[in-house]
């Protein structure tokens, strides 16, 4: 039955009347996700809808909420969407259907803090290093314009070591005993937030929320988490206890420990410290970012303890006669050790089989790939977490994204199983749960096609002829199809060594622009060069794969090297996958492949953005037709016109080109 069948004919008229204001065009996807909403909504219910590129998902869960007078924090996976949110489509509903308060709620890093500018600028030789200290201040000073604190809405850029010492950081702020409290620019972000019906938020901070018990955010109706394919992720982040070399250092920069620690405390701190990052230097990486281990490092667990004795002894030493800010800030310091402590605990005594993985990660940055190290616990199952900090907390969830849906061994067509385990909505637990897969809203048969030649090598991996013969061959198609399309194409890989092996093969010869991820370029300035030189071929890895958005004729081309498999010494997926296994559970069918499924839905979501665009999706991994799991793989993308020649998608283009 169509939900059009299931809902009032005066409901459905009237929220397609909403939907249509402003000159907006009909897209019954949209407004199927939109009487899906109003049911969860009045229901009080969680809801998972799948809703495809062109839908409009914004649009089809703010205007029912909006039209229900309830609140919601509505959470995204980036930056990007956040803005498209406040900056567009708030306004647009604000002019065209009913006035409303709307905030965007950033993390306190995100905003000047007045006391840290002030403290800053009592050095006069920062306004000679940083010449647009003194506009930032005199901006701040302004009591005529007005001025949110968000660094990003500044029209000149604050260096980030300038930014690091006025920003706002949780360790150095007293809140209400601050002196500039008053004018606080988080404290105005968090009241507008109290009082607005739309408070728009980001997964990472969503997550800080979650984790420090709903501190953050306001406690608003209902929660909408778009790009609801993040969460899972962003939640394992969170709840991740990490410890950094910088961690230690700048807390023995810090007056009061130099001032108030006792000498050789301090020093026992400072060596053992240094031989904790000695070990974790020494570690085998090879030329893997990530390694785990298994048996706890004494160093660290023997700095723990010191730590333990420096809470004491600034206990001890405690200044006499402090105002009420600097009392704040010293409990703020106290707790800073006393956190440090735990996460050094947790991460370095191994101490958490079947509950946390433990690894090191070494990350090469700038110019000059200089390593640093972080020794992480990640948590191997975020299941629990979310059911208790958001599914339990909120009586309404609203989860949405192009890719929620997977092909299960045990149904035809697609479902929500995979999803649900991963976030802790047991059938058992959430029977109510209202579950959605949008029609499509795009003519991906007669616009699209799907190309999968069968003549080419499968993966292979490793040194020797075998591989060199395979990435040849990707390089050779790869190149036949960029020529047939003129240029307009993304080429995505699954590794960066395969992106320089081809790109080394095909780029020089190529009569088009050529852009690398490998290049010196931000993200932002390849996607406005692709979309500004005609013709253009970007050679992108995997933050390619989604959240780019190049519609019309400027890119017709979506190649995809191979299945993006996620490399099996990766700890995380590795200790997830064994904990599977000695549960004797189905990993790969269960855990492995439905991941799969959902980036290359996200890879090949690139090509069609609006109804008029048309192009080629390739998949050049024959496992698709050699393997058992292909089948379901190939079902669970757009339906697109299927074919195994490079003959049909030549012509394919030429027959475009004419009309």
């Amino acid at each position: 039955m169509s939900i059009y069948e299931q809902a009032p004919a005066t409901s459905v008229s009237s929220l397609v009347a909403d939907l249509l204001k402003g000159g907006r065009e009909l897209r019954p996807a949209q407004v199927e996700m939109a009487l899906q909403v109003g049911r969860a909504i009045a229901e009080g219910v969680h809801l998972i809808e799948e809703a495809g590129t062109g839908t409009g998902k914004t649009m089809g869960y703010l205007v029912p909420i909006l039209r229900s007078g309830k609140t919601a924090i509505i959470s995204t996976g980036n930056k990007a969407l956040q803005d498209q949110i406040f900056l567009k489509d708030v306004p647009f509903l604000q002019a065209h259907l009913m006035p409303f308060g709307a905030t965007l709620v950033k993390g306190v890093g995100n905003y000047v803090c007045r006391d840290r500018l002030y403290e800053t600028g009592k050095d006069l030789r920062v306004f000679d290093w940083y010449p647009d200290f003194g506009r930032l201040v005199d901006l701040v000073n302004d009591g005529h314009r007005s001025f949110s604190g968000d660094f990003e809405s500044l029209d000149f850029v604050i260096p980030t070591e300038l930014r690091q010492r006025i920003n706002g950081d949780r360790d150095a702020c007293a809140w209400s005993k601050c002196d500039f409290f008053d004018q606080c620019y988080v404290r105005k972000m968090r009241d507008t937030a109290q009082s607005a019906q739309v408070v728009i938020v980001n997964h990472t901070l969503l997550m800080l929320d979650a984790a420090t018990e709903g501190a953050i955010l306001p406690q608003c109706d209902l929660l909408v988490i778009d790009e609801a394919h993040h969460i899972v992720n962003e939640a394992t982040n969170a709840f991740t206890a990490s410890v950094r070399p910088t961690q230690l250092a700048s807390l023995l920069q810090l007056h009061a420990v130099k001032e108030r620690t006792p000498e050789t405390l301090y020093n026992e701190i400072g060596q053992l410290a240094a031989d904790v990052w000695l070990r974790v230097e020494q570690m085998p990486f090879g030329t893997a970012s990530k390694v785990p281990f298994r048996e706890p490092m004494p160093e660290a667990l023997t700095l723990a303890n010191r730590l333990v004795d420096l809470v004491d002894a600034l206990r001890m030493a405690r200044p006499a006669n402090q105002t009420e800010k600097e009392s704040a800030l010293y409990d703020k310091l106290l707790k800073r050790v006393q956190n440090l402590t735990s996460a050094l605990e947790l991460v370095f005594a191994v101490q958490t089989e079947g509950k946390y993985v433990h690894y090191v990660e070494r990350l090469l940055t700038g110019e000059q790939r200089v390593p640093k190290f972080q020794v992480c616990a990640a948590p191997l199952d975020v299941a629990p977490f979310l059911k208790e900090k958001v599914f339990d907390r909120w009586p309404t969830v609203v989860m949405a994204s192009a890719t929620l849906a997977t092909v299960g061994t045990a149904h035809a067509g697609g479902n929500f199983a995979y999803f649900r385990k991963q976030v802790g909505l047991s059938q058992a637990d959430y029977p109510t749960v209202i579950e959605r897969i949008l029609p499509l809203t795009f003519d991906y048969k007669t616009h699209a096609l799907l190309y999968i030649p069968r003549n080419l090598p499968e993966p292979v991996y490793g040194t020797g002829p075998h591989v060199e013969q395979y990435t040849q061959a990707i390089a050779t198609e790869m190149e036949k199809l960029v020529t047939a399309s003129r240029g307009r194409a993304f080429l995505l890989f699954s590794s960066g060594r395969m992106l320089d092996e081809v790109y080394a093969r095909i780029a020089p010869t190529l009569p088009f622009p050529v852009l690398s991820q490998r290049d010196e370029m931000s993200r932002a300035e390849l996607i406005r060069r692709f979309r500004t030189e005609p013709g253009s071929v970007l050679f992108g890895l995997k933050s390619f794969w989604e959240g780019v958005d190049i519609a019309g004729d400027a890119l017709s081309l979506v190649v995809i090297d191979k299945l993006p498999f996620t490399p099996t010494d990766e700890p995380i997926h590795e200790a997830r996958i064994n904990l599977m296994k000695a549960r004797n559970e189905n990993w790969f069918g269960g855990y492995v492949l439905p991941q799969v499924i959902l980036q290359l839905k996200q890879g090949v979501g690139r090509l069609l953005r609006t109804p008029h665009d048309y192009g080629v999706m390739a998949l050049l991994d024959t496992r698709l037709v050699k393997k058992g799991y292909g089948r379901e793989v190939l079902n669970a993308l757009p339906p697109a016109t299927r074919v195994t020649q490079i003959a049909e998608v030549e012509r394919f283009f030429v027959e475009r080109s004419r009309s």
